[in-house]
């Protein structure tokens, strides 16, 4: 009875490790840059892209905020991104693209340049 418990618990934990690996092959193969036209191949990369993408959308709404709290602190416009004191962990790059968002001094809006529509 014992031998055939341990052949089962075996048996188990040789599919969950096929599982998570079958998951992390997915993940590698699917494209992250939309501009190339391609689309994501399984759902579990569409939601890897729309998770990348969540993740820029609320860096440029934390930086956004920032600027507006030095624009009420200062009474202008920052005269750029290094200048304004960000919250711990957001960086002003995309975490997509790893390129700088830039920043209009004038009117003083972000936009990340990997996201169009952000």
């Amino acid at each position: 009875m014992q031998k055939g418990q341990t052949l089962a618990m075996l048996l188990v934990v040789v599919l969950i490790i096929a599982i998570i690996a079958a998951f992390i092959y997915i993940g590698q193969q699917t494209p992250t840059n939309r501009q190339s036209g391609q689309q994501a191949q399984t759902t579990y990369g569409a939601a890897l892209e729309r998770a990348e993408e969540v993740e820029c959308v609320n860096n440029l709404h934390q930086i956004r905020q920032a600027i507006q709290m030095f624009v009420a602190e200062q009474g202008a416009n920052p005269p750029n991104l290094p200048s304004v004191r960000f919250p711990a962990g957001v960086q002003p790059i995309c975490p997509i693209a790893k390129v700088p968002y830039t920043y209009d001094p004038t009117t003083g809006t972000v936009k990340c340049p990997q996201h169009s529509r952000f």
